[in-house]
């Protein structure tokens, strides 16, 4: 169905060891060696590439697995970067009696084998309710400047890190359901969290309930407005590993129904079964639908819209409107609202935030 890069890329992941694999690993041209290595950069996999493709190194050329490392050595010092900026951020927070709550990147990374192996670019955090005074204390203790042009959280910079600072955990401008689905995570949020230490310094990391939600309709969301990755796919495999005893699954699963999300979530869920080695009884109630699996792995990996990011207001106006109209069958799988609505509602929200609209 795919081709040699894209199969290995998969097997891989899925920690097939079988000796049909080396013969294909050992008939990789030069192009399709560089084809894998783009491929798992884009998806942000490359050091769980790196990881899985450890034990066939004597099959690979030198040259490659040299690259593969060597790339894997940076995100992991990138990793290590990300985390001093982490600790300093939760210490000015504790510093200043206000929460400090880490959403997706470092938290999910925990749940990997090789925390550092799990890529993260930004830092995601929630203040429950006050993040107009974390936004205040880090433009005057850290000299940040914080941008309010994005909905659903402000921005900064710091150390060469982007930081998110939510005020909601999902962006409700565009999508009147995601007013409902916010509530239902505040309320989670609100229910339970876990205290965590990096060193000596304290966060809250989310309940295995909040995730169960959130993971879920963020990478819902993504998907249906542009892609998602490779990385969202394995992110979900191992929280579920982790966490799938600490989920209320009927209460996930209702909620699921009610947002029109279930089809989405299972066929998700039967392709880390069924292409990334997932356990097939984690997750009660999952239902197998094939035909869709199938439509949304490739479109993980081959994206049916194609076209270029352009330059120009215009041209990315246009273009993004085209990207809409092309994924509308997306935006039916997983909202249960009007899509030809939620364009004129989407618009709308961007004159609210104009910055957004070439973002």
């Amino acid at each position: 169905m795919y081709n040699k890069p894209v199969n290995i890329l998969l097997s891989v992941l899925n920690n097939h060891s079988e000796a049909s694999l080396v013969e294909v690993i050992k008939s990789l041209s030069e192009e399709e060696w560089s084809e894998l290595l783009t491929l798992a950069q884009q998806h942000n996999i490359l050091p769980l590439i790196c990881d899985g493709m450890a034990k066939y190194r004597k099959d690979i050329p030198q040259k490659v697995f040299a690259k593969l490392a060597g790339l894997t050595l940076i995100a992991e010092d990138k990793y290590e970067a990300r985390i001093k900026v982490l600790k300093e951020l939760a210490a000015l927070m504790e510093a200043n009696n206000i929460p400090f709550m880490v959403l997706k990147g470092y938290g999910i990374s925990l749940f990997y084998p090789i925390p550092n192996h799990r890529t993260f670019s930004d830092i995601d955090t929630y203040n429950f309710g006050r993040f107009e005074d974390a936004d205040n204390i880090l433009a005057k203790e850290i000299g940040v400047k914080i941008d309010g042009d994005v909905h659903h959280h402000t921005t900064c910079v710091y150390k060469g890190v982007l930081i998110e600072n939510h005020y909601d955990f999902i962006n409700t401008s565009q999508h009147n359901s995601n007013l409902r689905f916010e509530q239902i995570l505040k309320e989670e949020a609100a229910k339970g969290t876990i205290q965590h230490k990096i060193g000596d310094v304290a966060v809250i990391l989310p309940s295995a309930m909040f995730n169960a939600l959130f993971l879920m309709r963020h990478m819902a969301s993504h998907y249906a407005a542009e892609r998602v990755s490779l990385r969202h796919l394995c992110d979900w495999m191992q929280f579920i590993k982790a966490e799938h005893q600490n989920i209320d699954w009927t209460r996930v699963n209702d909620i699921y129904k009610e947002f029109n999300m279930k089809r989405f979530a299972d066929a998700i869920t039967r392709i880390c079964i069924t292409h990334l080695g997932m356990e097939n009884n984690l997750i009660p109630d999952v239902i197998c639908d094939e035909k869709l699996e199938e439509r949304i792995l490739r479109d993980i990996i081959l994206p049916e819209f194609t076209d270029e990011k352009p330059s120009g207001f215009v041209r990315i106006v246009w273009w993004k409107t085209r990207r809409y109209f092309s994924n509308r069958w997306k935006h039916k799988l997983i909202y249960n609202e009007s899509w030809l609505w939620t364009f004129f509602q989407s618009a709308y929200a961007h004159l609210l935030k104009p910055k957004t609209i070439t973002h």
